[in-house]
């Protein structure tokens, strides 16, 4: 039968040393209530349906021809959907909205035009093989 001990101060000190070198620390852990649980879902629900309701705002303004408004633009640049963490910014809706500036069309079709590097090469070899 194993000799059953109660835990003294040498114990105490292992068990305090064991904790400190884990990598799951005890006073890093929390806990969240029901309370505080239930909160952040409706928090979160509520978020949601106020980014559903600016896009169907922006979406209706863009049906009868008027421009959306800064405000509806800006909730849709800033929705969390949009925040990318990877990079640290928001660009999750990058390239879903047509382009209205002259200058960012023009920088597009420049980089659209350049030549494939793989095409170039091909035909460059095809060139000194004829």
């Amino acid at each position: 039968m194993p000799a059953v001990y109660s835990i003294d101060l040498i114990a105490k000190r292992d068990k305090k040393l064991k904790m400190d070198r884990s990598i799951v620390k005890g006073w890093n852990v929390h806990y969240q209530t029901l309370k505080e649980a239930e909160e952040a879902a409706r928090l979160k629900k509520q978020r949601q349906e106020e980014e559903m309701q600016a896009q169907d705002h922006s979406e209706d303004e863009e049906a009868e021809g008027g421009e959306p408004d800064q405000e509806a633009e800006e909730v849709f640049e800033n929705s969390e959907a949009a925040f990318n963490r990877k990079t640290g910014s928001y660009s999750g809706h990058y390239g879903k909205r047509p382009v209205h500036d002259e200058r960012e069309k023009k920088q597009i079709h420049a980089i659209l035009e350049k030549p494939d590097a793989f095409s170039a090469a091909m035909s460059a070899l095809n060139q000194q093989a004829e």
